[in-house]
C-alpha cells in the first residue's frame, strides 16, 4: 500500500457495505494523508448485499468523511457500487436511482490531480550515470520539479560543482525543454564529478544543505514502536561476511 501511494496523486478506498469503516480503512487513509495524497474516491461495494439502501450508504460516507477531514483530506468522493454485478462502475445503477451522482469510470477519467510542481525549482535526483562509451557521459532520473532547458545553469548537490547543460537527451531523440515527471538524461558542458544519488538543481535556486531533518515512519507492525528499543536475539542475522544486522520486525 505504502510504496504504490508514494507516487499515486489519487486513491480508490474501497470498503464493504456490510461493515462500514474498519481499522483497515483507517489504517490505508492515514497512509494516503500521510503521503500527501489529497484525492480520495470512496468506493461503497456490495451494495446489492445491503438491498441497495441509501441509509446505509449515507451513513458510510459520513462517517468516512468525518474521519477523512482530520487527515486534512477534503476531496473525498463517495460512489456507492457493486462490483459484481456493474453497477456504478462504468454505468449509472438502475438499482439506485436515489444517487445522482457520477460513476466510478467518469471520476477516475475527469479528477483533476494537477499541481503546481512544474512551476517549482528544478530538481532531478541522479539514478544513473550513463556511459556507453567514451564519448558519451549523461546523468538520468525523472525530474522531480520545475522546468530545465539547454543553457540553463545547474548545480550538483551535494558538491554544489556547478555546470550548463548542453543536451536533454531522451530515447526519442532531443528536447528543447523538459518538465516535471519526465524521464530524461542530462548532458553537461564540462565534466564535473557527479554520481548516483545526487541532485541536479537549478543553480539560482539550489536547494538547503543539512544534517538534521523531521519525517514520518510508517510502522506496520501491531506493536506500538519503541526507540531505542533492545533488539531480541531472534532479531539478529549475520551477512555471509560475518557481518551482525538487526532487523525490525
Amino acid at each position: 500500500m505504502a510504496t504504490g501511494a508514494s507516487s499515486a496523486e489519487l486513491a480508490v478506498i474501497l470498503i464493504d457495505a456490510r461493515k462500514g469503516v474498519l481499522t483497515q480503512t483507517r489504517r490505508h487513509s492515514f497512509i494516503v494523508s500521510l503521503l500527501g495524497i489529497r484525492h480520495v474516491i470512496l468506493a461503497v461495494n456490495k451494495m446489492d448485499l445491503v438491498d441497495w439502501d441509501s441509509g446505509t450508504f449515507e451513513a458510510i460516507s459520513g462517517a468516512y468523511r468525518e474521519f477523512a477531514h482530520d487527515l486534512d483530506i477534503h476531496d473525498v468522493t463517495c460512489i456507492p457500487v457493486s462490483a459484481l454485478t456493474g453497477d456504478n462502475v462504468f454505468d449509472a445503477s438502475p438499482n439506485m436511482p436515489w444517487y445522482q451522482g457520477p460513476t466510478l469510470l467518469d471520476v477516475l477519467e475527469t479528477v483533476d490531480v494537477s499541481t503546481d510542481v512544474a512551476e517549482r525549482a528544478f530538481r532531478m535526483p541522479v539514478q544513473w550515470v550513463n556511459r556507453p562509451n567514451l564519448d558519451f557521459r549523461g546523468f538520468s532520473g525523472t525530474i522531480a520539479s520545475g522546468t530545465v532547458r539547454p543553457g540553463d545553469r545547474i548545480m550538483a548537490c551535494p558538491s554544489e560543482r556547478t555546470s550548463t547543460i548542453s543536451r536533454i537527451v531522451t530515447l526519442d531523440g532531443d528536447l528543447d525543454v523538459a518538465i516535471a515527471g519526465q524521464s530524461i538524461t542530462l548532458v553537461l558542458d564540462d565534466e564535473i564529478d557527479v554520481s548516483r544519488g545526487d541532485i541536479l538543481a537549478d543553480a539560482e535556486q539550489a536547494p538547503d544543505s543539512t544534517d538534521q531533518f523531521a519525517g514520518h515512519l510508517i510502522w506496520m507492525h501491531d506493536e506500538p514502536f519503541a526507540a531505542r528499543a533492545p533488539v531480541s536475539h531472534e532479531d539478529r542475522h549475520q551477512d555471509d561476511d560475518g557481518s551482525d544486522h538487526r532487523s525490525a520486525p
